[in-house]
């Protein structure tokens, strides 16, 4: 594939050291920055241009109308929406940008972008949830309407010994997999659970905070 990547900081950067361990791609890096430039070139077998992205002539320099996709990394959505503008009207059929703020969201929509949430925003939101519900050990959003999450059975858990269809599980909220001992087990509803136990949960959103309590209760 030939990938062009607007931005070399720290996003753009590991971006480009995973495209290169996967594949024989042809991966061109552009930044404003001369240092990132030269670290993107010392390190890596990447053409990197220090040259500024908006400018239609730097797209026309990485030979963007070649690319099969090109993802824009910077931290400023007004430099990535006007990098993906100018590749879309040069004919780049697959455009993807990290998103900084969620008002951005509709305008990068309107030019048929891929999304992918800033990172900062992604761990602000765990952090969040970590907060809000502390028993959660990870998440994982599905779309818009639901979520993945991974809960323990603590050795004074109400829920110890009791099978899936005991435990009086919210509606719309599906117990996927249980961890127990190494063991990694796709439950039927008369699987028990254990103190020690690590159960995945698929629910709706409007049913995380019903399921968390649930698996807080205490013997």
């Amino acid at each position: 594939m030939y990938i062009v990547i607007v931005g070399a900081g720290g996003i753009g950067k590991r971006l480009t050291e995973l495209t290169l361990k996967d594949g024989n791609h042809n991966v061109i890096v552009i930044d404003k920055d001369q240092a990132r430039c030269e670290e993107i070139a010392r390190k890596y077998d990447a053409v990197a241009i220090n040259a500024d992205a908006t400018q239609e002539d730097t797209l026309d320099e990485s030979e963007v109308k070649k690319a099969d996709v090109l993802v824009t990394t910077t931290d400023d959505d007004a430099t990535n929406l006007m990098v993906v503008s100018l590749a879309k009207n040069k004919g780049v059929k697959h455009l993807i940008s990290v998103v900084n703020q969620e008002e951005s969201k509709p305008m990068y929509m309107e030019k048929g972008v891929k999304m992918v949430k800033s990172p900062n925003i992604v761990m602000a939101e765990h952090l969040y949830k970590s907060i809000k519900h502390p028993t959660v050990e990870e998440y994982m959003n599905v779309g818009v309407y639901a979520e993945i999450f991974r809960l323990p059975i603590n050795s004074n858990s109400k829920l110890s010994g009791k099978t899936i269809t005991d435990i009086g599980l919210p509606k719309k909220s599906l117990i996927v997999a249980v961890e127990r001992d190494r063991k990694f087990i796709i439950p039927t509803d008369d699987i028990e659970l254990f103190s020690g136990d690590k159960v995945t949960v698929l629910a709706h959103k409007d049913q995380v905070n019903r399921v968390a309590a649930l698996f807080s209760e205490q013997k």
